[in-house]
């Protein structure tokens, strides 16, 4: 039972936990430190010293936070197929394009809880500064700074938008 407490076993061990936390909490930044801990791990089992290891860890995590987390954004937040109004084969995803374009409310927004528009057929996560209901059209200032897939909104002036 002494192997349960060696270094290498640990470091699996809490690699495991961030795996799991990454699951149940949004972000896409545990997935790293998950990587970093498994690094450790093997580190561990190569009988480097504590310091070698957290060392390890922590170059592990952070050059994957810093170096891979966009890219892998992009590749499982996926893309839908575009509307048929659209260019034929293009492809819809969030981006700084959609500034000054319509959008539908789908699910309420108000300052402290996101909501959801359909844009260019598709469903998206949006923010805005006052509440607007379902149902509602929306103008779409651009991306928000802290969520590469969400969209910051504000309420349409006039009539209703196509």
């Amino acid at each position: 039972m002494d192997w349960l407490y060696s270094a290498h076993v640990l470091w699996f061990l809490a690699g495991v936990v961030f795996l799991l936390a990454e699951m149940a909490l949004p972000g896409f930044v545990l997935l790293f430190f998950a990587l970093g801990a498994f690094a450790a791990a093997l580190s561990a089992w190569a009988t480097l010293a504590l310091g070698g290891q957290i060392v390890v860890f922590l170059a592990v995590s952070l050059a994957g936070v810093g170096l891979l987390r966009r890219m892998f954004l992009r590749v499982f937040q996926g893309r839908v197929q575009a509307r048929a109004d659209d260019a034929p084969g293009q492809d819809s995803a969030p981006d700084d394009d959609a500034a000054g374009k319509a959008a539908v409310v789908t699910k309420a927004i108000s300052p402290a809880v996101p909501g959801e528009i359909k844009f260019r057929g598709s469903f998206w996560r949006a923010e805005a500064g006052v509440d607007i209901n379902e149902g509602e059209h929306v103008v779409i200032l651009g991306l928000t700074r802290h969520d590469a897939g969400a969209y910051t909104v504000r309420p349409a002036t006039g009539g209703k938008q196509p």
